[in-house]
């Protein structure tokens, strides 16, 4: 990775498919010391300007509130509302890691990585998603007990159906744009399978 151009490896997926597992795992076999959460970045943009950013003011589960009823139509929009606030952060920092040469990890449910062909040649991207959606109920429900212990799961698992929708409009955007997609029904499998993958993009570079 040092000596590689390829300085970010940017991990989406909803919450319950191990982004966090993953770019921990990540980090720690492959040397990287900067791993970003995107959760972290919202809290950031939502704290510094609260005028510039009140569409990131509601959950993303809640973002249709942004243009009236629950419908999937609005939570669709309110997603990408909050995307391109998003983008606007996750842009910074891919510049700053590049110009910097300083590998980072970053990984989020927002991903639609809209600034993506700028920075093409210096990132790794990838989705993380759970097919059935009963193992992805089990996965949020059982996160306590791996990397969120003071953050029960049912709280999100009551927003699944938010959520898996959320995971539609990302995976589209995945096959659009020929982004690599894993399914971490099986875990310990997906996670092997994604190291390979991001070893293989850097080394592909040479």
């Amino acid at each position: 990775m040092i000596g590689s151009k390829k300085k970010v490896i940017l991990i989406g997926g909803t919450p319950g498919v191990g982004k966090t597992s993953v770019s921990g795992y990540l980090a720690r076999t492959l040397g990287i010391d900067i791993v970003l959460s995107g959760d972290y970045l919202r809290e950031f943009l939502r704290g510094i300007d609260q005028e510039r950013f009140r569409q990131l003011s509601v959950s993303v589960y809640d973002s249709w509130k942004l243009f009236g009823g629950k419908t999937k139509e609005n939570l669709s929009q309110g997603f990408l509302e909050q995307t391109r606030a998003m983008n606007s952060g996750f842009e910074s920092i891919v510049d700053r890691s590049v110009h910097n040469g300083e590998p980072i990890i970053i990984e989020t449910l927002y991903y639609m990585p809209f600034f993506l062909d700028k920075f093409q040649e210096n990132m790794v991207t990838f989705y993380m998603f759970i097919g059935d959606e009963s193992v992805h109920r089990q996965h949020l429900n059982e996160r306590t007990r791996f990397t969120h212990p003071d953050s029960p799961g049912e709280r999100l698992s009551a927003h699944l159906d938010e959520y898996r929708s959320i995971m539609g409009i990302s995976l589209d955007f995945c096959r659009t744009h020929s982004i690599k997609t894993f399914d971490t029904s099986d875990f310990l499998r997906a996670r092997e399978s994604i190291l390979a993958y991001v070893r293989q993009e850097i080394e592909n570079e040479h």
